[in-house]
C-alpha cells in the first residue's frame, strides 16, 4: 500500500509541475485540458475533488496553489500523527513486555 500511495503522490506533484509550468494557477490563465495536454485521469479527478485543480470558464483549468499548500500541510500532519501513534504503541508494547505496564 506504501508504494501506491507514493506513485500517487508523485503522480499529483507532477501534474501541479505541469499547471505551474503552463501557468495555469489563476481563472484568468486556466487553459483546457487539451491546451495543457492532459488526459481526464484519476490524479487530476483526485485534485479536483480536493478542489486543487479548480475549473475557470466552462473547460478550462487551473491549479489553485493556497488549497494545494493546505493539502499538502494536512497530509504531513496526518503522517506526523502515523508516526507518533506507532511510536508510542511500539513503547508501551516494550514497557508492557518488561513488566512495566499493564493492561
Amino acid at each position: 500500500m506504501g508504494s501506491t500511495a507514493a506513485i500517487i503522490i508523485r503522480k499529483e506533484r507532477d501534474l501541479v509541475a505541469h499547471f505551474r509550468q503552463a501557468r495555469a494557477v489563476s481563472p484568468a490563465t486556466a487553459q483546457s485540458l487539451t491546451a495543457l495536454r492532459l488526459d481526464d485521469g484519476r490524479a487530476l479527478g483526485r485534485l479536483r475533488t480536493h478542489e486543487v485543480i479548480r475549473e475557470g470558464a466552462t473547460g478550462t483549468f487551473y491549479l489553485d496553489e493556497p488549497r494545494w499548500l493546505a493539502l499538502c500541510q494536512t497530509r504531513r500532519r496526518l503522517a506526523l500523527l502515523a508516526v507518533v501513534l506507532i511510536a508510542g504503541l511500539g513503547f508501551a508494547s516494550a514497557l508492557a513486555g518488561r513488566g512495566l505496564l499493564s493492561f
